[in-house]
């Protein structure tokens, strides 16, 4: 999914706590701290820090994340993911130079 086609960002002046849903795409590039809960596609872009248990259809790791990832579809690790948690996805792509610290199960 291309930037052109992310519905809404949270940009990086944004210090946000709590529960996010959303239906269609998001890309989080401050900070986040609680609960995404979605159907939709989640970006966690570079600059982001985000701690967070996730339930999304999609998830794409630019930035840092702490927590339990939950897809439905994919997740995908850029090369400049930090991601420490546990991922459950039927589909997961992770690039040289990610760093990714937990478990994963893929069904």
């Amino acid at each position: 999914m291309s930037d052109q086609e992310i519905d809404t960002v949270l940009g990086e002046d944004i210090n946000f706590r709590g529960k996010l849903q959303f239906k269609k795409s998001l890309q989080i590039n401050g900070r986040f701290r609680g609960v995404i809960d979605s159907p939709g596609h989640l970006v966690v872009g570079a600059g982001a820090v985000v701690e967070a248990d996730i339930q999304a259809g999609s998830i794409a790791v630019q930035g840092e994340l702490r927590g339990n990832v939950n897809a439905e579809r994919r997740i995908e690790l850029s090369r400049s993911a930090q991601l420490t948690g546990d991922l459950r996805a039927p589909d997961l792509e992770i690039q040289s130079g990610a760093r990714f610290t937990g478990s994963c199960i893929m069904e």
